[in-house]
């Protein structure tokens, strides 16, 4: 029976602004997005999709809705979902361990970004993201790289590395003396971290073709970091988060 998934983006959580400027990751999902997206329409699907910032971003920039694309976001977060719901697109809530609530073929290009590492079973989530794309169609995933550059340093330190979370109640647990510069202790209910070589290897075992796969920086490192991220954006095996555009074979 499929566990059930903690509720990390609940009422209390602040208040989303689907105007905000687009976070690095998104960016690049955007532009490995373009040359897939048909121009004369097609069917969308953002698995964990929260509150469709996502969406939103993406219909901004490329003008999908102009174009005929029918936009979707399934979620597990009630308060996430009513939030979206502000959005002119289709939302459903459903527990991604249990599956994703379409048919199989049922869309052109899917889009995961900062989920993978939110689920027991990533390759339970690869393989019904495999289902619902038709044969050739793209999935654009998005998720922390354990092996980012400062966390290679931190593992020889003998510290928690970032996005990893060992505990559900606070992210102090193993932080050592990160605690003095964590923004927040609240948990965002990571369970897995990759690496480059893992998420590729995971895209294959579950039936997809990785076409291209990027880095990109994080924006809530202290300031003074954010030359040095970008600057090991250039080695995806190195950067923060991982972009990867895959094909479903």
């Amino acid at each position: 029976m499929p566990l059930e998934p903690i509720d990390f983006y609940g009422a209390d959580r602040a208040q989303v602004d689907h105007h905000r400027p687009l976070q690095p990751r998104e960016e690049l999902a955007i532009r490995l997005l373009r040359p897939v997206l048909a121009p004369d329409g097609g069917r969308l699907l953002d698995v964990g999709c929260g509150s469709g910032l996502l969406l939103a971003a993406l219909d901004r920039a490329a003008g999908l809705s102009a174009r005929g694309w029918r936009l979707h976001g399934v979620d597990f977060s009630e308060h996430a979902l009513a939030e979206a719901a502000a959005l002119p697109y289709a939302f459903q809530r459903c527990n991604l361990e249990e599956g994703v609530p379409l048919e199989d073929g049922a869309v052109d290009v899917a889009c995961a970004g900062e989920v993978i590492e939110h689920v027991y079973s990533p390759d339970n989530l690869l393989r019904e993201c495999r289902r619902v794309l038709r044969p050739g169609g793209h999935l654009l995933l998005t998720t922390p790289n354990l092996q980012a550059w400062y966390n290679r340093v931190l593992f020889a330190a003998g510290i928690q590395p970032l996005f990893y979370e060992s505990s559900t109640e606070s992210t102090a647990i193993g932080a050592g003396v990160l605690r003095r510069v964590k923004r927040s202790e609240e948990p965002v209910g990571h369970i897995r971290l990759l690496n480059r070589t893992a998420l590729a290897d995971l895209l294959r075992s579950t039936g997809f073709t990785p076409l291209a796969l990027r880095g990109a920086e994080f924006p809530a490192l202290p300031r003074l970091a954010l030359p040095v991220d970008r600057l090991f954006n250039r080695r995806p095996s190195l950067a923060s988060i991982l972009v990867v555009l895959a094909r479903r074979d």
